[in-house]
């Protein structure tokens, strides 16, 4: 089963990428075919590149210790998505959220609000818009990468997967989705990809 690990990190990774064609397909706005391709190129570019550094930092320690470290990686990571799914319905609650610890990265306004994308208010996404899009996508999911690297999750796979679920995810946006289902899967999107990244942690580490 040495794939499953590839596959639910692809998952976890798409899963912030759903966003997008989730709401601009609500609001009929879609990628054409080049960009959803161009997009899938690019973001498996990403994680050949940054999934490698962690397997070259993985050469600097016994295998076993590498992947232990990697696993425990991916399960904070895991825990930070759970707290900011926690912060978020809190702040969606009214309470004071300024304890918790945000980030002012403009990278994230991409991720977070999708919307920020379409700044020129037109009905197609350009090629600028498409590199800006795929370079906060990469930025977003760094330590991701670079965990699953060290951990030593298959590089090949990962990137295959990759790319045949981005594509399949910017495809969603040709769909409509009632808004309901939207407002639940973007509520809950952080708590999902959290336990994810935990269970995918937690497996690493006994396999």
């Amino acid at each position: 089963m040495f794939f499953l690990s590839a596959f639910l990190l692809c998952i976890v990774l798409n899963l912030n990428t759903l966003r997008i064609p989730l709401f601009y397909g609500n609001v009929k706005i879609h990628f054409s075919k080049n960009i959803i391709i161009l997009f899938s190129i690019l973001t498996s570019i990403g994680t050949l590149f940054f999934m490698y550094a962690g397997k070259l930092l993985l050469n600097l320690f016994n295998p076993k210790i590498g992947n232990i470290f990697g696993a425990i990686c991916l399960s904070f990571i895991g825990v930070y998505y759970i707290v900011e799914y926690i912060r978020l319905e809190n702040k969606q609650a009214g309470y004071d959220t300024s304890y918790y610890s945000e980030t002012s990265f403009k990278y994230k306004n991409f991720t977070e609000y999708p919307y920020a994308i379409n700044l020129d208010r037109t009905n197609s996404i350009s090629l600028t818009k498409c590199f800006e899009f795929s370079i906060a996508f990469i930025l977003n999911n760094f330590f991701i990468y670079f965990s699953a690297g060290i951990t030593g999750i298959n590089i090949n796979l990962s990137i295959f997967f990759n790319f045949v679920f981005t594509l399949l995810t910017l495809y969603l946006g040709y769909l409509n989705f009632n808004a309901n289902i939207i407002r639940f899967f973007y509520r809950f999107l952080n708590l999902i990809s959290g336990s994810i990244l935990i269970i995918l942690g937690l497996y690493e580490v006994f396999i």
